[in-house]
């Protein structure tokens, strides 16, 4: 019998992802005790394909946290809806917590968000969950060994800030050995009126930041990536490189979500894919390809969050502290494209300084009309997330 339960807040695709990693932990130590979402179609479709009972289905989140109860709480709506989230379940007391990324809309969303975890007594994890596979896991032993040298930059590139460079810049600091993060300095151009998930995003994000140590990182964002990482990194060190990411089955070799509804596909191919890595320096003959036993990083971050309420570990990969400082880089980033100068962190600003720029004018567009990058995952008839929850 398991030993805990958690409660899903918002059934959509990266929900499956959380429930499958979940039961596939050794043991099944944590059941999927209930689930809430304000789309009853999405509440059935879910319930039923993860056995949910109904009279554990709920459509108001707060409803079921009362009701329910639950050791562990996983926050998987998009990003707007994060703070608020996380801070009322912070509230019923669970366990722990595991929020989608990004973490927040801004830093002060992601500051109150740990700050009511901590008052209630509440573990926040974050669910960057790249760091956890296998391979990236080796690559940082490898790194903390030398094999590289010491590392003098890292390059990353991928599409917005918020959603998909929000991965890499976790994976930067995280091969780095969580340095704290010294000042940042960033362009951003915005030309149409491009949204994700309903709130402002950017056409392009250019960045550099300082860590502690001496190293730089360089954020490309929307360019078309010169080297082999979209989700990975790019790492020179003083003795040689190493290069980081991703791949997937293909598609027909994918777990099924049986009658859910999939726009994006089997929800899956993330609890199936896999992170590469390879170094070159002067003993390796050529790119050296790193090995290590697959394991879904899924699986991987629920059994840390498990054994952190246990007390095997204190220092979680997936911990709130290095999500908020993933979340202020990204907020320093905008802020630099806002004052036009350098950003020495900590950061004061706390509200989003992409949307400030947008509110006050500053960023003018030159091809009018809002569109949401996120649409097709829209259900019924709305064609943006706003009407959705509106």
């Amino acid at each position: 019998m398991s030993r805990y339960r958690t409660a899903i807040i918002a059934c959509g695709n990266i929900a499956r992802v959380h429930a499958r990693a979940w039961q596939n932990v050794p043991g099944r130590p944590v059941e999927i005790g209930a689930i809430a979402d304000t789309h009853p179609e999405a509440l059935r479709e879910f319930g039923d394909f993860f056995g949910v009972p109904e009279s554990k289905r709920y459509t108001d989140y707060r409803e079921m946290l009362d009701r329910e109860r639950p050791d562990f709480v996983d926050v998987c709506s998009w990003h707007g809806q994060h703070a608020e989230m996380v801070i009322a379940a912070a509230a019923r007391r669970p366990k722990a917590i595991i929020c989608q990324k990004p973490m927040a809309l801004s830093l002060g969303e992601a500051e109150r968000m740990m700050i009511a975890c901590e008052r209630n007594g509440v573990k926040l994890l974050v669910a960057y969950q790249r760091p956890h596979h296998a391979v990236w896991l080796k690559a940082r032993e490898l790194i903390r060994e030398g094999i590289i040298g010491k590392i003098v930059h890292i390059m990353v590139s991928d599409g917005t800030l918020l959603n998909t460079n929000s991965h890499n810049i976790r994976l930067a600091l995280f091969l780095a050995g969580e340095p704290r993060v010294e000042w940042v300095m960033g362009a951003v151009e915005r030309t149409t009126e491009v949204m994700e998930r309903g709130f402002p995003a950017e056409d392009r994000t250019l960045g550099l930041a300082g860590l502690e140590g001496g190293a730089t990182l360089l954020i490309q964002g929307g360019f078309r990536s010169p080297y082999r990482t979209g989700q990975g990194a790019r790492v020179v060190g003083t003795e040689g490189l190493m290069e980081l990411g991703v791949a997937r089955p293909p598609d027909d070799q994918l777990r099924s979500d049986g009658a859910m509804w999939q726009p994006e596909g089997s929800s899956a191919k993330y609890n199936d894919e896999w992170g590469w890595a390879r170094y070159l320096n002067a003993t390796s003959g050529g790119w050296k390809e790193i090995e290590a036993p697959w394991h879904d990083c899924w699986v991987h971050q629920c059994q840390e969050a498990i054994d952190w309420v246990e007390g095997r570990i204190s220092d979680p990969i997936s911990s709130a502290a290095k999500a908020y400082a993933v979340q202020e880089v990204m907020m320093a980033l905008y802020e630099s494209a806002r004052k036009r100068q350098r950003i020495d962190l900590p950061l004061k600003t706390r509200v989003n300084p992409l949307q400030l720029m947008i509110e006050q004018g500053d960023l003018k567009v030159e091809w009018p009309g809002a569109y949401e990058l996120r649409a097709r995952i829209v259900r019924g008839e709305g064609m943006t997330w706003d009407e959705v929850q509106g």
